[in-house]
């Protein structure tokens, strides 16, 4: 079975928006409107982490003028 590739950051926020438009366009169900509400939160908390992560490395890039391994658990 092929694996799951992991989107990018800005497709996620491509998929949030056409979430949002959907939500605000379209005459849904409150049930499709929840399933869909959750989907937008899992793909918010997920751009989070990546954020974070680009983040970390950043910061650790600056530090050490070169770009070491974290702990991401820190």
């Amino acid at each position: 079975m092929a694996e799951k590739k992991s989107a990018t950051i800005e497709e996620n926020f491509k998929e949030m928006e056409e979430l949002i438009h959907v939500m605000d366009e379209e005459e849904i169900s409150l049930e499709e409107s929840f399933s869909l509400y959750e989907k937008g939160m899992k793909l918010l908390k997920d751009t989070k982490e990546k954020i974070d992560t680009v983040e970390k490395k950043v910061l650790m890039l600056q530090k050490d003028n070169s770009l070491t391994e974290f702990d991401e658990e820190s």
